[in-house]
C-alpha cells in the first residue's frame, strides 16, 4: 500500500469526522451570535410586559428583539407570522402596516412563516410565553436549525449516492464558504436560505438521476452502489418537484437556476453534435412535468380560493409551469434527435415542439402585459452580499472592486469560481464518457446562469455559492476513475482548505479581541429605534397610528411599535413609497396636507443619519429646494404641525444625531405654533433658536400662551432681570382673567412658569383647573419635560390625578430615571 493513497483509504471514517467538525463549527459560531443578540437585545430596556391578548405577546403591540443589521424582510417574517397566528388563518395575503391606510397584497410564500410559527407553538408549550412573544423568541434559532438541517441531511445524502470524499467536500462547503455559511443568522430569520438549498437540491438530484442511467454503472461512487430500484425518470421527478418547491418559496431565486439547468442540457448537446459522440436521452419532460404539477398544485395551496385572479409575476403562478413544460418538451425532441437518430422533420416532432415554444413564450409575454420586471426585479437588499456585520454592499461586484479593491473579503468570495476550468476541461476533453459530461453540463451551465447574476447582484454570490457545491460533485465523479485519482483528490482538498481558510476568517464571530460587547451602526440604530418606538407607542395611544418617515425607519416603527407606514423597501409596496414621494416633494404646505390627510398621517419622523427622505424628494422633484422636506429641515413649519421632543437614549458615536419627530395636528394658531416650537427647543437645549422664536413672539403680546413660552425660554436662558419683569406682567394679566380660554399644554406651560416665578397661590391655581380637565390624550400630548414638572408640582401642591389609570399612565410616559425622582401619589 502506497503512503500516498492512505489519507483517502479511511474517507469512510473522514467523511463523518467532517461532518462532525461542520456541525460543531455551526453550533459555536451561532450560539456567539446567538449571544450577542440577546445582548443587544437587553441594553437600554425597560422589563417587557407579557400580555396573553396581544398579538405580538407583549403589552400595547410592541416587540424587543434587536434584529442583526436592520433586515427589514425579517421584520416582516416575524410580524406577518405573529399575525398569522393571532388571526387563526394559515396565510397572510394582505397586510395593512404598509401603504396605509390601505395595506398591500403579500406575494411571499407561506413555508417560512408554518416554520416560524411552528417553532413559536413549540417554545410557547414549552416556557409558558404568549404564543407571539415565543415566535419572536424563536427568530433566534429559526435560520440555525435549518442550517444544521441542510448540512446533515445533504451531506447524507452526498454519502450516500456520490460517496465520502464528495460528502466531505459538501460538509465543508456548506459551513466555510463565504458568503453563504453566513447567511442563516440567529435573529434574522429569512427565507433566503431555504430557496438556496431547493436550488442546490433542484441541481443535486437531476446529477442523482444521471448517475443511476443503467450504462451509467461504469461511474465509480466511492463505498456506495447504485439504487437500481429508483431510476432516471424517478430521479428527475422527483428533482422537478423540489423545483416546483423552489419556485413556490422564491421565483426569482429558482428560476435562474433552472435555465442554468436548461442551458447547461443545450451545451450538452452541442458538444455530442460537434464530438460526433451520441449518449443516453434524459427524461426531461419527466422533470418538466414535476415542476409544473408542483407549481399548479403549491399555487392553489397560496391563492385558492379567493386570490386566484392575482397576476402577480414575483411570486408563484401557473404560467411558470406552463413554460417549463414548454422547455422540457423542447429539450425532449432536441435529445430525441441528437441521440436517437430520430427525424426531427416529422409531424409529431414539429407539433410537440411548436408547443414547447408557445408555451415558454408564455412566459415573457405574461411579464410584458403585467408591465412590471416581474421575477427579474431587484430590491435593494439584492445589493447586499451577506447580513453579517460590514457586509460588503454596492450595486455591481465591479463597483465594489473600484471601492474597495482585492480585499480578503472579495478573495473569500471570487475564490469559489476556481472550478469552472477544470469543469470546462472536463465538459470539453475527447475522453470523458458521456454521462460524466451530462453531469458536468448541467452543474456548469447553472454555475454560469448564477454567475452571471451575481456579477450585477451582490446577494447572488450565496446562490453561487451552493450550486457551486453541485458542480464539485459532478468534477469528483467525472475524475473517480482517472487514473491520477489520488492527485485530483489532493487538488481538491487543497482548494477547500483554501475556500474554508479565507471564508472562516470572514465567517468567525469577534471573541476574544473584545468587540463582542460592541455593537454596529445597524443595531445602535436598532436600540434607538426600539426607544422611539416605544416612546412613541406610548405617546399616540392608538395601536397603528400612520407614520411617514424614511423606508427603513417606516418598518422598524411598526416592528418595534405596531405602527402604519407609507413607503418600504418591499417591491410591493410601490404605491406606498409613491406616496411618500409626493408629500416630501410637495411645493406647498397645502399640497402636502391633502395627501397627509387622505392617508392619515399622524406623525412625520426624520432621523439624522437617514437621508432616504431628501432623495425621494430629489426624486420627485428634481431637487431638494423647495420641497416640503426642505421646509422641515429649515423650521418652515406649517400650522398643521407640530414639533414633538424626543430625547434620543445616550450612546456612544450618536451623540451629535438626533430625530425629529412632528405630531399632525389641527390648525394652530401663530402664536400657539409658534409657543409650541420654542418650548421644543428649550427641551431639546437648543437655546439659540429657542430664543429666535421668543423673539417672533413679541409680535404676539396679548396672547396669555405666548407670553409664557418667551418666560419658559427666558428661564432656560438665566435672563433674570427681563424674566423679572415679565412676570409681573403675566400676574397682571391674569388678574384680569386672561387665561379663560387658554389651551390645556398652555396652561400647564402657564402653571410652571408661575411656580418657577414664585407665584405659588396662582401656579397651584392653574394646575387644579389642569388635573380637573385631565384626560388620556392632553396627558400623551404633553412633552416630556412638561409632564414631568406637572407632576412635581403635583405633588409639591398637595394635589393628586384623580383617576388611578391616568397616574398610571401619567409615570409611565416619563423615563424610568425621572420616575425615581418622583413618587407620584
Amino acid at each position: 500500500m502506497s503512503r500516498a493513497k492512505v489519507p483517502f483509504q479511511i474517507i469512510p471514517t473522514a467523511w463523518s469526522l467532517v461532518l462532525l467538525a461542520a456541525v460543531g463549527f455551526l453550533v459555536w459560531t451561532n450560539w456567539i451570535r446567538i449571544q450577542h443578540v440577546e445582548r443587544a437585545t437587553a441594553t437600554a430596556q425597560e422589563s417587557p410586559r407579557l400580555d396573553e391578548t396581544s398579538s405580538t405577546g407583549f403589552k400595547d403591540g410592541t416587540r424587543e428583539l434587536i434584529v442583526p443589521e436592520h433586515n427589514y424582510k425579517s421584520y416582516n417574517w416575524i410580524a406577518q407570522t405573529q399575525q398569522m397566528i393571532a388571526q387563526g388563518q394559515w396565510r397572510v395575503r394582505h397586510i395593512d402596516y404598509e401603504n396605509a391606510p390601505f395595506g398591500r397584497e403579500v406575494g411571499d410564500a407561506s413555508p417560512y412563516r408554518w416554520w416560524l410559527g411552528i417553532l413559536g407553538w413549540f417554545d410557547h408549550h414549552l416556557s409558558g410565553r404568549p404564543v407571539g412573544a415565543a415566535t419572536e423568541r424563536m427568530a433566534l434559532y429559526a435560520d440555525p436549525v435549518l442550517h444544521l438541517l441542510l448540512l446533515v441531511g445533504t451531506v447524507f445524502f452526498v454519502r450516500w449516492k456520490f460517496g465520502g470524499f464528495a460528502a466531505g467536500l459538501v460538509a465543508v462547503g456548506l459551513v466555510g464558504s463565504f458568503p453563504f455559511g453566513g447567511g442563516f443568522l440567529p435573529g434574522a430569520p429569512s427565507d433566503d436560505g431555504v430557496a438556496q438549498a431547493l436550488g442546490l437540491w433542484s441541481v443535486l438530484l437531476l446529477l442523482t438521476g444521471i448517475a443511476s442511467v443503467p450504462d451509467g454503472r461504469e461511474q465509480p461512487k466511492e463505498d456506495s452502489t447504485p439504487d437500481s430500484r429508483f431510476g432516471p425518470s424517478g430521479w428527475f421527478f422527483i428533482a422537478g418537484v423540489v423545483a416546483g418547491l423552489g419556485s413556490w418559496i422564491s421565483v426569482s431565486a429558482e428560476t435562474p437556476v433552472l435555465f442554468g439547468i436548461t442551458l447547461g442540457a443545450l451545451t450538452f448537446n452541442c458538444v455530442a453534435v460537434f464530438s460526433g459522440k451520441s449518449g443516453t436521452r434524459l427524461p426531461w419532460r419527466t422533470w418538466a412535468l414535476g415542476i409544473s404539477g408542483t407549481i399548479f398544485v403549491t399555487y392553489l395551496l397560496e391563492y385558492f380560493p379567493g386570490n386566484l385572479g392575482e397576476w402577480n409575476l414575483r411570486s408563484v403562478h401557473p404560467v411558470f409551469g406552463l413554460g417549463w413544460l414548454g422547455m422540457g418538451e423542447i429539450l425532449t425532441q432536441l435529445e430525441n434527435s441528437v441521440h436517437g437518430k430520430k427525424p426531427f422533420w416529422k409531424l409529431r416532432p414539429i407539433l410537440l415542439a411548436t408547443f414547447g415554444i408557445l408555451a415558454i413564450s408564455a412566459l415573457p409575454i405574461a411579464v410584458w402585459l403585467s408591465s412590471t420586471p416581474g421575477f427579474l426585479a431587484a430590491d435593494l437588499s439584492s445589493h447586499r452580499l451577506t447580513n453579517l456585520p460590514d457586509g460588503a454592499i454596492a450595486t455591481s461586484l465591479g463597483a465594489w472592486l473600484i471601492r474597495d479593491g482585492f480585499t480578503g473579503k472579495v478573495w473569500s468570495t471570487l475564490v469559489v469560481l476556481l472550478p469552472i476550468l477544470p469543469a470546462t476541461w472536463i465538459l470539453v476533453h475527447r475522453e470523458t464518457r458521456i454521462l460524466q459530461r451530462m453531469m458536468v453540463s448541467i452543474a456548469l451551465g447553472t454555475v454560469v446562469v448564477v454567475l452571471s447574476l451575481a456579477v450585477s447582484r451582490l446577494s447572488w454570490w450565496n446562490n453561487l455559492d451552493v450550486v457551486s457545491l453541485a458542480l464539485l460533485i459532478s468534477i469528483t465523479v467525472a475524475t473517480a476513475d482517472a487514473g491520477r485519482k489520488i492527485y485530483y483528490r489532493w487538488a481538491w482538498a487543497v482548494y477547500m482548505a483554501v475556500v474554508v481558510g479565507l471564508g472562516v476568517f470572514q465567517l468567525v464571530p469577534p471573541t476574544a479581541t473584545g468587540t463582542l460587547n460592541t455593537f454596529t451602526q445597524q443595531e445602535v440604530e436598532g436600540l434607538i429605534d426600539r426607544d422611539l418606538s416605544h416612546w412613541l407607542s406610548k405617546h399616540t395611544g392608538t395601536t397603528g397610528a400612520v407614520v411617514l418617515a424614511t423606508p427603513k425607519e417606516t418598518a422598524a416603527l411598526h416592528y418595534y411599535a405596531n405602527m402604519k407606514g407609507l413607503g418600504t423597501l418591499d417591491l410591493e409596496n410601490r404605491e406606498g413609497l409613491g406616496a411618500v414621494v409626493r408629500i416630501v416633494s410637495a411645493t406647498t404646505p397645502e399640497e402636502a396636507f391633502q395627501m397627509v390627510e387622505r392617508r392619515g398621517v399622524k406623525y412625520f419622523v426624520v432621523p439624522s443619519w437617514d437621508s432616504n427622505l431628501d432623495e425621494l424628494a430629489v426624486l420627485g422633484l428634481g431637487q431638494i429646494e423647495g420641497s416640503f422636506i426642505y421646509r422641515l429641515h429649515h423650521w418652515a413649519l406649517p400650522n398643521w404641525l407640530r414639533p414633538v421632543a424626543y430625547q434620543m437614549p445616550k450612546i456612544n458615536g450618536f451623540e451629535n444625531q438626533s430625530v425629529l419627530v412632528f405630531e399632525v395636528v389641527e390648525n394652530q394658531s401663530d402664536p400657539t405654533s409658534l409657543s409650541r416650537i420654542a418650548e421644543y427647543f428649550v427641551e431639546m437645549g437648543q437655546l439659540d433658536q429657542a430664543a429666535a422664536v421668543a423673539e417672533a413672539l413679541k409680535r404676539f403680546p396679548a396672547d396669555l400662551g405666548a407670553q409664557a413660552a418667551r418666560l419658559n425660554v427666558e428661564l432656560a436662558s438665566n435672563v433674570t432681570p427681563e424674566f423679572g419683569q415679565s412676570i409681573n406682567l403675566l400676574v397682571s394679566r391674569l388678574a384680569r382673567k386672561a387665561d379663560r380660554s387658554m389651551l390645556w399644554d398652555r396652561r400647564v406651560s402657564l402653571a410652571i412658569v408661575l411656580a418657577r416665578g414664585k407665584q405659588i397661590e396662582l401656579s397651584q391655581k392653574q394646575i387644579r383647573q389642569c388635573l380637573s380637565e385631565l384626560d388620556e390624550s392632553k396627558l400623551r400630548g404633553l412633552t416630556t419635560g412638561s409632564l414631568y414638572r406637572l407632576l412635581v408640582l403635583t405633588k409639591a401642591f398637595g394635589l393628586e390625578i384623580a383617576d388611578p389609570r391616568l397616574r398610571e399612565l401619567a409615570t409611565s410616559l416619563i423615563p424610568v430615571e425621572l420616575r425615581e425622582q418622583i413618587s407620584v401619589p
